[in-house]
């Protein structure tokens, strides 16, 4: 394969009726980059930035949330050669000739970073060769995985190598990427008009998949200078229902959800548990409101609730969709025939009507803790 023909078509976005939609969209800085704010509130990004150069990494996260556009940015901002290679297509040959040219380019005071996607796909032949180069600094390299690929290393490169986690997109992160590409010369350069109900559909379906996104919204447009929620539904091959995470239907369907199981109604609060994962819910917030539930209704009546209930959002956290759904239907079937009690809600209240009484009768200068927190 013709790796210098990738590398331009990663880097070079001025082609738009050549390239997808998500490679002219590509990030062109970290100014640009979607989601991620943990690596730059925490202030590792400016660190990270700050050297003369990064050490050896493996990014890591689901997909379409930047793990090569990251290497890229930072490539490029360090005046780097990129080199990209995957692990499933490239064998010990290819990798050995990357290396020695890499080599040769570092003793001119050129750098050069591999990047290696799918990494937990290389065998232990192949990392062991690119041991020595990483070693002398000749070459930087960052493998790239949907899951943490730590295991999969031979224990020499896992030492030398620092681990960087990608997370999902949020759904406005998605929206925000989507409204840019509608607008921007890169992308639609605002030629097509997107109706909102379309774009929350199209990112809801996209599951925080950046590229995922881009794909659904450059074929919408495909035929049309105008996308509606339909033309979204024959993009995907389904209904979207309409389900705005930030609408009353949010909270509605959530309260609808809570009191299926309160009234142990297994029928409707399996129906509203499939509306909200068919819609494009967050699973998270689902199974951490079954936690809050399995206390707060069902309490000391069954505590073994609660304890299903935290390995439920365990496990959806170790499995992922769309399988972690028998986790989210097994523990809603539990909570439902679960006995009920509002014992535990019923003690926190008293307490607390108790506590706001003494505060109401007592000096305030004799108060330990300010009236503000209660």
């Amino acid at each position: 394969m013709n790796w210098s023909v990738l590398r331009m078509e990663l880097f070079e976005t001025d082609r738009p009726k050549k390239l997808p939609l998500a490679v002219r969209m590509r990030p062109r800085s970290f100014d640009e980059f979607l989601g991620q704010r943990h690596l730059f509130e925490s202030g590792f990004l400016d660190k990270l930035l700050g050297l003369d150069s990064p050490p050896s990494m493996v990014v890591y996260g689901p997909p379409g949330t930047g793990k090569t556009t990251f290497a890229l940015i930072l490539a490029r901002h360090m005046k780097m050669k990129f080199v990209y290679i995957n692990a499933v297509m490239s064998n010990v040959k290819e990798l050995r000739q990357i290396l020695i040219s890499a080599k040769s380019r570092f003793e001119t005071g050129k750098r050069t970073m591999l990047f290696v996607d799918e990494i937990h796909r290389f065998s232990s032949n192949q990392q062991e060769v690119m041991l020595p180069f990483i070693e002398n600094g000749s070459v930087v390299f960052v493998g790239a995985s949907i899951e943490n690929p730590l295991f999969a290393l031979v224990p020499a490169i896992n030492s030398r190598c620092i681990l960087i986690e990608l997370k999902r997109l949020s759904l406005e992160e998605v929206l925000a990427g989507l409204k840019r590409a509608i607008v921007d010369d890169r992308g639609l350069r605002g030629r097509v008009s997107v109706e909102e109900e379309a774009l929350f559909a199209i990112a809801r379906a996209s599951d925080g998949d950046m590229r995922k996104a881009y794909a659904i919204l450059e074929l919408a447009v495909s035929d049309t200078d105008k996308v509606g929620l339909e033309d979204v539904n024959a993009v995907l091959q389904r209904k979207v229902v309409y389900y705005d995470r930030k609408s009353n239907q949010h909270y509605d369907t959530i309260s609808s959800f809570i009191k299926a199981m309160r009234a142990s109604d297994e029928d409707a609060a399996l129906y509203w548990l499939s509306k909200m994962l068919y819609s494009g819910e967050d699973p998270r917030f689902i199974a951490r409101r079954m936690i809050i539930f399995a206390s707060e209704d069902i309490g000391l009546a069954d505590s073994n609730a609660l304890r299903l209930a935290v390995d439920c959002f365990y496990a959806l956290n170790a499995v992922g969709m769309p399988e972690a759904e028998f986790n989210l239907t097994h523990t809603c079937l539990y909570l439902c025939r679960a006995p009920k009690s509002r014992e535990v809600k019923e003690v926190m209240d008293k307490n607390y009507d108790k506590i706001k009484g003494e505060i109401t009768r007592t000096p305030k200068k004799f108060l330990d803790i300010p009236e503000r927190r209660l």
